[in-house]
């Protein structure tokens, strides 16, 4: 009764003020009223947007309550016809909550919702691409200023011997691995003990681990790492993130960071001497994906990876990871900045990013602020991160405004590095604004096993002169012989291949790296070998992506899965080069975009 006498009053007060043109007594008024119903002001004196958002406060009351028994309901009795009933329930507990939660929070919040409906007033206009372009691009140097900027930043280089880059992504070890657990359990995670043990042998898990939908075993992980430590000996490493297993609906929050210190306190024990740069990945958050870019509920993960490792850091580097979850640090003899960011910001599995997805956390606008710095004092940078802007995973509408401040300053960044695809493959930056290749993306396979994939890390060659990158090696584990040779065995991380002389380059710089695109389309043979390194050399991925080349009708949608995957990145990008009808085959495309939808559009500031 109480709103219904406030709907009566606002409008009695709307009625009469508007002839009487008294703008401030109207604005005295309806604040007692909106104070009263406990909502907010609207910008505009809109005569529907009050009364629609005294309906939608109470519409947000009882109807998330509802709708959440509702989904909750549905999903229980759905789920379990199609996945594992443990799985079904871990994702109840686990997840639905969160979704739902920043969805009503989002989408049934009076001030949102009244806007979506029309009847209020846009707050924030929308942002398009083009408006990012015209803010970000009007300071971009010309090209002769670009090549005489090189030419200082070199100079400003002090150690100029060639140096070497690790990287590792994806480690993914399982804590809870168990030899000869089930490794086939028909659940999404198996290979350990409550899978039980097979009726055959030989799908149990394997000791150095299993290719099935398992994790590593820690101790594949420390042999990695071990022969990083005495075989190559890196002067700097690049540690991309997702360390946690993948059983994301049986996690706790208590122990999420856990392999991230086991495998922290393995590089420190075994390659002392290199300089470590890392960053956490989508499953390091509780629950996965799940990373408040707005407030500060994820504020637990940054304090305890920024003191896993504050050794690594300058004061500055360590703050500004604890505080905002991305850094950057300087390698002075090198002229050299390594750049670390938070890819959640771009996840559309991070149900927080309903909350604001125009710069979460101020991002975008520190990484130019960052090269800004960089390019005044002539001084090279690299990029890391865990998903690429390219993946399914990630909002194009971010993936954009990136390649738009890379495009910027393409004469600073020599490098962008990326896991989480588990997958070996390139992407390439497209200029926004003519098309051109700006800047290719180096993603590096995996070195767990899930799903089905070799053990595998990468070491990129730098050119000390110009901190390029002039090539790098592939490594990968013989699975199946160490696995043969048991728990004594030496495990033969062996070189698979040089990336020059694999994909026949004369060089590593875009101008020779962007070619390969156009020449998987064109050379059927150079495309097999390209899917054969993007399987990471398993057998099992590769004859599955072999069998879909000569299937007719999927002959041409496997094609433009790798050509257009190595031409673009952004999400939008691809399944614009794949093809109208090619896009509907993706089982992703409509998830994805859907989820687009339900984050909202990039407002401006």
């Amino acid at each position: 009764m109480r709103n219904v006498f406030v709907i009566l009053a606002l409008m009695f007060c709307v009625a009469n003020t508007m002839d009487m043109g008294e703008e401030l007594m109207k604005r005295e008024i309806l604040t007692k009223i909106v104070e009263y119903a406990g909502i907010e002001m609207p910008h505009e004196l809109h005569l529907l947007c009050l009364p629609c958002k005294l309906m939608m406060k109470q519409v947000q009351k009882f109807s998330s309550t509802i709708l959440l028994s509702i989904i909750r309901k549905e999903w229980t009795l759905l789920c379990p016809k199609f996945k594992d009933p443990a799985f079904c329930e871990g994702i109840n507990q686990t997840f639905i909550d969160q979704f739902s939660v920043h969805f009503f929070n989002n989408y049934l919040s009076p001030s949102n919702a009244c806007q979506n409906l029309g009847a209020c007033k846009l707050q924030q206009e929308r942002q398009t691409v083009q408006d990012y372009i015209n803010e970000v691009m009007q300071d971009k140097l010309s090209k002769e200023e670009q090549r005489k900027w090189q030419e200082l930043a070199e100079e400003n280089v002090i150690n100029q011997e060639d140096f070497t880059v690790a990287q590792f992504a994806d480690l993914h070890i399982d804590v809870e691995y168990s030899v000869g657990a089930n490794a086939f359990c028909g659940a999404p995670f198996c290979c350990r003990d409550e899978n039980g043990k097979p009726k055959d042998p030989s799908k149990g898990a394997q000791y150095w681990g299993t290719y099935a939908d398992c994790d590593l075993p820690f101790r594949t992980v420390q042999d990695l790492i071990k022969f990083t430590g005495e075989k190559i000996k890196p002067d700097f490493i690049i540690w991309t993130g997702d360390s946690t297993s993948h059983d994301i609906w049986h996690q706790q929050k208590w122990n999420q960071t856990l392999p991230t210190k086991m495998i922290t306190e393995e590089i420190k024990k075994q390659i002392p001497n290199s300089q470590l740069y890392a960053i956490y990945g989508n499953h390091e958050g509780y629950p996965a994906d799940q990373y408040d870019m707005i407030g500060e509920a994820t504020q637990w993960l940054r304090d305890e990876v920024a003191d896993m490792w504050k050794e690594y850091l300058s004061q500055e580097s360590y703050y500004q990871l604890r505080r905002n979850g991305y850094y950057s640090q300087v390698e002075e003899s090198r002229n050299l900045k390594f750049i670390a960011l938070n890819s959640q910001t771009c996840d559309l599995l991070n149900f927080h990013l309903m909350d604001g997805i125009t710069d979460p956390r101020g991002m975008l606008k520190w990484l130019i602020s960052e090269l800004k710095d960089s390019e005044a004092k002539h001084q090279f940078a690299v990029i890391f991160a865990h998903i690429p802007p390219g993946d399914t995973f990630c909002n194009s509408q971010w993936a954009d405004r990136f390649s738009v401040v890379i495009e910027r300053f393409e004469h600073v960044v020599t490098g962008i590095f990326y896991g989480h695809t588990h997958q070996d493959h390139v992407q390439h930056i497209r200029s926004k604004i003519d098309g051109r290749y700006v800047k290719t993306l180096f993603i590096a396979p995996s070195g767990t096993t899930f799903s089905y994939q070799n053990p595998s890390f990468r070491v990129f060659q730098f050119n000390g002169k110009n901190d390029q990158v002039k090539d790098y090696v592939q490594y990968r584990l013989d699975l199946a012989k160490a696995n043969k040779d048991g728990q004594n065995a030496i495990l033969n991380w062996e070189v698979a291949y040089h990336f020059l002389e694999y994909y026949g380059l004369e060089s590593a710089s875009l101008v020779h790296v962007s070619t390969l695109p156009y020449r998987l389309a064109h050379d059927d043979d150079l495309l097999k070998k390209y899917i054969y390194s993007y399987s990471t050399g398993s057998d099992i991925l590769y004859k599955k992506h072999l069998k879909n080349l000569k299937n007719l009708f999927l002959k041409k949608s496997t094609k433009s899965f790798f050509i257009c995957g190595a031409e673009t990145s952004t999400l939008d990008d691809w399944y614009d080069c794949i093809g109208f009808f090619e896009k509907f085959k993706e089982s992703s495309f409509l998830t994805f975009k859907l989820l687009e939808q339900f984050i909202g559009k990039w407002l401006k500031e």
